[in-house]
């Protein structure tokens, strides 16, 4: 039998500190809470407040300095980054005499701009993204950035630091750090020795970029133990809510023992409403407590173990026994705890009708179950030199695997399919991540013999061959502008009547959620089913923002049944602009609904928006009130694309038509290619006198529309 293990946060923190916390809220009955063994104290900002209780925690031996960041450089290919990308010689001449860089000074970079320092405040064990300053994804580039730290004598300092790609470190002049080569960030890759001066000492970086992700992270603050940092997060939390979204969607983090890594990698619900989450280290918890608030004594026992990074999870009550489905890299199991002693007891593998070369982005995720109990997975393709490749069936497809274990290749053309749901009709979707032949991250239907766009996986066509021309490009339902709406999607979760939640989150019933692991967040989405003037129908729909701030990277979501929202997170591999490196967080209602565009439709000559209250007649009806432009993204083997095609549409008319409905008509409306975003912002709305959001704007003004075919009624 796999062994248990039970995990209370309050007695290991009895442990540390000698004494259990107080748990109330600042101002409480109880007193000032206490965060390790210094009492809570609301300073005048969230990061005073949280440095003043690390600094007394941790009394620091060295002093770090502000971050400056300069980018963006040519870099053309991995074996270049001893090259100087320009800036190079006049940094470290200034380093090597002891003095910091002229930030004043810009340089000549990509494209011939000149490029100029930008300061960045404190970015210990944060991750430093370029592509994020820049406002877009750069390809083929190098980055630097400058820090110090000042020792009142000599002392040693260990860190751990990644970059992705490359990354040099020069510590007073000398290098220490030279590694070039393509890789994700991992922020505990590198292991520094800082053998540091009394006085100021000068660090520098370079950072090599060649698709992707261009960041880097050096963690060198003191990290809190999990249930400490979970205490703290949620004081500052009640103090300094971190977005106005937390008025009326709140977050509370669920303690995780020391001992856990809990990077989650599937959720799903146990008959009693108890959570379960796999992690892709291989363990699969059922957590008690996961619905306190705070939940600084959730409790986790291990129901499974030695998994191969289990992606995704489902439980289903089936002739009266509960089985725990799982993905793992190369099967789909089926395990069944049957002494009812929260232990599985028997691992079937229910489907293994793919293959594993070994590629380390061979991940595979589900299962997501169908109204007819069909379970549906989809398959990453592996990467090669940032490309990717199907070395082994059926690498880039989606299966759906039917109740007794007959496998069905359902799909192809999938790039990275990190997600997969069941629209309130039935019909199945995934979701998949810009990179090659993907421009931005998109929401598609998996329709039976379509194909999605990647070539990889055509090989294990029946009757395709290389050479022939490829199949059309089953189109976007929901295209994700990268950046503006994430950069990572992830999970399907749908809000349906039958779901606990439709109570607490009903005003959006039949949409779905989908979360972000870069950028951590949660999105919603509308979907609705139009015909064309070719007589044709097709799925297609608006994402509008939900939920931002949350502590690491989204990669799964779950119901409770409570109805509120489990928010399952990791960043090992992948990054996060997080501050937590793995999660469980839960959204919460407070009951409080925000004004907000609820559903965009299409129609013939524009859209009709609905929102969630009652809005001014006059804004409502004013054409200026809103903006609208239209763009679409490149089918192409480069990673990503820009957006193309850019213009900007008139908006001729605002007619209201009732209280919470407004109908525009747009000229320019395009439909047709790869499908064109039209992104709508209403910031002129505000809402209805006599409402709790009288002369208010919207929470979110924004909403981006994918039109593949404009409708015909």
């Amino acid at each position: 039998m796999i062994r248990r293990e039970f995990a209370a946060l309050a007695l290991i923190f009895t442990c540390v500190a000698g004494a259990a916390p107080a748990l109330a809220q600042p101002g409480g009955a109880s007193g000032a809470p206490m965060i390790g063994r210094v009492p809570y104290k609301k300073l005048g900002t969230r990061d005073a407040t949280e440095r003043a209780i690390i600094d007394a925690m941790f009394p620091a031996k060295v002093e770090w300095g502000n971050w400056h960041a300069l980018w963006a450089f040519p870099f053309k290919k991995f074996g270049d980054l001893h090259l100087d990308a320009g800036p190079e010689a006049d940094l470290l001449g200034a380093i090597n005499a002891g003095t910091s860089p002229d930030f004043g000074a810009t340089y000549k970079g990509l494209d011939g701009k000149r490029r100029a320092w930008k300061e960045l405040g404190d970015m210990r064990n944060r991750v430093l993204s370029f592509n994020e300053l820049e406002g877009r994804e750069v390809g083929w580039a190098a980055g630097y950035a400058y820090t110090t730290i000042t020792a009142k004598e000599p002392t040693t300092l260990n860190v751990t630091m990644g970059a992705d790609d490359g990354m040099r470190l020069w510590l007073n002049g000398r290098l220490i750090l030279d590694v070039d080569a393509p890789r994700s960030l991992n922020p505990d890759e590198d292991h520094v020795r800082l053998d540091l001066r009394a006085g100021v000492n000068h660090l520098l970086f370079k950072v090599s970029q060649g698709g992707g992700g261009f960041e880097m992270q050096v963690n060198a603050r003191p990290e809190l133990d999990t249930f400490t940092a979970a205490q703290l997060r949620y004081h500052l939390d009640v103090d300094f809510p971190q977005t106005p979204e937390a008025e009326y969607y709140r977050s509370v983090v669920v303690a995780v023992p020391a001992d856990i890594e809990l990077e989650v990698g599937g959720l799903a619900l146990l008959p009693d409403g108890r959570p379960m989450v796999s992690t892709r280290r291989g363990d699969i918890w059922i957590v008690d407590g996961a619905y306190d608030s705070p939940a600084f004594k959730a409790r986790y026992t291990r129901f499974a173990s030695g998994l191969h990074e289990p992606l995704g999870l489902a439980v289903r009550v089936e002739n009266g026994v509960t089985a725990v489905y799982c993905v793992q890299r190369g099967e789909l199991t089926r395990m069944v705890d049957a002494n009812h002693d929260d232990a599985a007891d028997s691992y079937e593998a229910f489907s293994d009708a793919w293959g594993v070369s070994g590629n380390y982005h061979e991940f595979a995720f589900g299962p997501k179950f169908d109204r007819d109990g069909n379970a549906w997975v989809t398959l990453n393709v592996g990467f090669c030199a940032a490309l990717g490749k199907s070395i082994v069936p059926y690498r880039g497809w989606a299966i759906r695997v039917s109740p007794d274990g007959r496998a069905t290749p359902w799909c192809d053309g999938l790039r990275s399919p990190n997600g997969i749901g069941e629209f309130s009709d039935g019909a199945m979707f995934y979701l998949d991540n810009q990179g090659d032949y993907v421009g931005t991250n998109r929401m598609s239907q998996l329709v039976q013999g379509a194909f999605m766009g990647h070539p990889a996986g055509l090989r294990w066509r029946e009757g395709w061959s290389e050479g022939q021309t490829r199949p059309p490009v089953q189109p976007a339902t929901i295209w994700f502008p990268y950046r503006k709406m994430g950069q990572s999607a992830a999970d399907f979760l749908l809000l349906s009547p039958e779901t606990p939640a439709s109570a607490p989150f009903g005003v959006f019933a039949g949409q779905v959620f989908v979360g972000d692991q870069t950028d951590c967040l949660v999105n919603r989405c509308c979907i609705e089913k139009v015909r064309g003037k070719d007589g044709a129908e097709l799925y297609q729909g608006a994402c509008i923002p939900f939920r931002r701030a949350l502590q690491c990277g989204v990669n799964r979501l779950l119901w409770g049944k409570d109805g509120s929202m489990f928010v399952g997170q990791t960043d090992r591999g992948w990054g996060s602009i997080g501050r937590a490196r793995f999660g469980l967080e839960r959204i919460d209602w407070t009951g409080k609904t925000p004004l907000e565009i609820k559903e965009m439709r299409a129609k013939p000559d524009g859209f009709e928006l609905t929102f969630t209250g009652d809005i001014d007649q006059a804004s409502g009806a004013n054409a200026a009130s809103y903006t609208m432009s239209s763009y679409t993204y490149e089918y192409h083997e480069p990673y990503g694309s820009e957006e193309m095609e850019t213009r900007t549409l008139a908006v001729r008319e605002a007619r209201v038509i009732d209280a919470r409905t407004v109908r525009l008509t747009i000229k320019g409306l395009r439909e047709g290619g790869m499908g064109f975003v039209h992104e709508l912002h209403a910031e002129g709305v505000r809402g209805a006198a006599g409402t709790e959001h009288a002369e208010k704007p919207l929470l979110h003004p924004t909403a981006y529309y994918t039109l593949q075919r404009i409708p015909i009624d």
